[in-house]
């Protein structure tokens, strides 16, 4: 990473509108989509699910300065009650599907054009709290269930007689499975629950020899189980590239982690390979480093997240793009929502120790292969605003008080008030005269937010956004292809719009249908 990097490419977003949909009592929303199939910054239409409604939303743009409801849908089943949503698409036509599914334990495919269900999937014996769709494969539907397993579902029309293509059951979860989450390369599935688990399931390329058939493909044993990582209800689980962000109720923090000796580009170990051994003594079973193994995996890092002890609200990750980083969203209990650039950990791990203060306070930073070394050092406290987003701590003298100074790191920047940690570098800072930065106080304030060492610390949120006039509690996060709209949902039916780049949207495509 380079400090000569724009301000823009390290612009988190902002808080944009807000509406009420549901004022009613009973009525929260409670899953969130952008439709995936469309390149970046065409057309970034999103559906949005609970209760008995189900929308398909446009955010602001060049022919609308207000979102867009495009498309209401009203589930009139008595017991229809939803709680995920998914898009899929029809491979020949292009057709956008929305799956839907909730408390009745159906599974509803509904052609977002025109608002009309096409097909139900029915088998699972409990409500449905999550869908996945496989990134390799449209087609390829997952579900998480409260009777315990998982089933893979296929939405080509050729196995619509018999669309159960797998279920995962047996030695996997023992209560209610709340999350999923496809690899990549939709050879692997993360599942976690009611049971603090986390299993990772290895699956066939679908469809496979039993698709379409009345004898799905069963697989019994997860090659990765453990119960370590959380000590309480596993509501959300997602894959990062190849690492894990977690999150349990109640724990206040959101975990990245990374199975040991877990490799993508090795061939998927066997079914005969998962762990079957049965050890009440044993938390964690992989089939990924042998036994004998001190350790299956690695804890990273730990994100703070204050007031989100209530089951069942979701994180999401932005994986970043070519002229974008990496970002991570979560929405709390009151209406606060928490982002992480994943991009600037790296930054400030290259740069820490060239500020004052720090081991190295002379040499330059030498990228490699990079050429002559660049001097990317802070300048002197005459000049703190150069770089993106640390934020030198400054005394101003101002009406005769010692005021903190705190530069933004983009316009209109927010700072999280949720501290952890030591605050001892501030008895230093009277030592420090007016107009004069204190490094050894903003040392102690990026450290908070920055700082890898301890896997265990929780890192504090590096910008808080508020969903303005709108008292409610966040369910769930969904980004953009193209990460500038960050969409959050939850009760009494508010949705919020977060953008991040907006001087940037006079130059965003026209809308344009769904269909590619």
């Amino acid at each position: 990473m380079s400090l000569q990097k724009d301000k823009v490419e390290w612009e988190l977003p902002h808080f944009k509108e807000a509406h009420q949909m549901q004022p009613d009592a009973n009525s929260d929303f409670w899953s969130v989509k952008f439709y995936p199939y469309t390149e970046p910054g065409i057309d970034p239409v999103f559906a949005v699910a609970g209760g008995k409604r189900i929308l398909v939303c446009r955010p602001p743009g060049k022919e609308n300065t207000k979102m867009q409801v495009i498309q209401l849908i009203i589930d009139e089943d008595a017991d229809a009650d939803h709680y995920a949503c998914a898009w899929s698409k029809d491979l020949e036509t292009g057709a956008p599907l929305l799956c839907v599914s909730g408390g009745n334990g159906k599974i509803k495919i509904i052609d977002a054009l025109s608002g009309e269900l096409t097909r139900t999937l029915a088998g699972h014996g409990g409500e449905v709290n999550d869908l996945a769709v496989s990134p390799i494969n449209p087609h390829i539907l997952a579900s998480a269930s409260e009777d315990s397993t998982v089933r893979i579902w296929s939405l080509d029309p050729a196995h619509a007689r018999q669309p159960c293509a797998a279920i995962l059951e047996g030695d996997g979860h023992k209560e209610t499975v709340l999350s999923l989450s496809f690899h990549s390369s939709g050879r692997y599935l993360l599942s976690g629950g009611i049971d603090h688990m986390i299993n990772l399931w290895v699956l066939p390329l679908f469809p496979d020899i039993n698709t379409g058939t009345d004898k799905p493909t069963r697989i019994y044993y997860p090659h990765f189980s453990t119960s370590e990582i959380h000590a309480d209800i596993v509501d959300c689980v997602s894959w990062y590239g190849d690492l894990i962000f977690s999150k349990a109720a109640r724990e206040h923090c959101i975990v990245l982690w990374s199975i040991n000796g877990f490799s993508p580009t090795d061939r998927p170990p066997s079914p005969s390979s998962a762990p079957t051994t049965h050890d009440p003594n044993r938390d964690t079973r992989s089939a990924f480093s042998p036994p004998s193994t001190t350790s299956s995996y690695t804890r990273h890092l730990q994100f703070s997240i204050p007031e989100s002890e209530i089951i069942f609200m979701r994180f999401s990750i932005f994986e970043g793009s070519k002229n974008s980083n990496p970002v991570l969203a979560f929405c709390n209990g009151v209406s606060k929502v928490f982002f992480w650039d994943l991009a600037r950990f790296e930054e400030y791990f290259n740069i820490i120790d060239h500020l004052p203060g720090g081991k190295d306070k002379q040499k330059p930073i030498t990228a490699p292969g990079s050429g002559p070394a660049l001097d990317l050092r802070l300048p002197s406290a005459s000049n703190p605003r150069s770089h993106p987003f640390l934020q030198p701590f400054q005394r101003r003298n101002r009406g005769g008080a010692v005021a903190r100074v705190v530069r933004e790191a983009s316009p209109s920047e927010s700072s999280s008030s949720h501290h952890t940690g030591s605050d001892n570098a501030a008895e230093k800072s009277s030592e420090v005269g007016k107009g004069q930065i204190d490094w050894a106080k903003s040392r102690s304030l990026w450290e908070k937010k920055y700082e890898m060492g301890d896997p265990l610390a929780e890192l504090e949120a590096h910008q808080v956004e508020t969903v303005k006039g709108l008292g409610f509690m966040g369910r769930q996060v969904a980004w953009s292809s193209d990460g500038q709209w960050c969409v959050v949902v939850g009760s009494a039916g508010v949705i919020g719009l977060l953008q991040r780049w907006e001087k940037e949207k006079s130059k965003q495509v026209a809308a344009r249908p769904l269909v590619d």
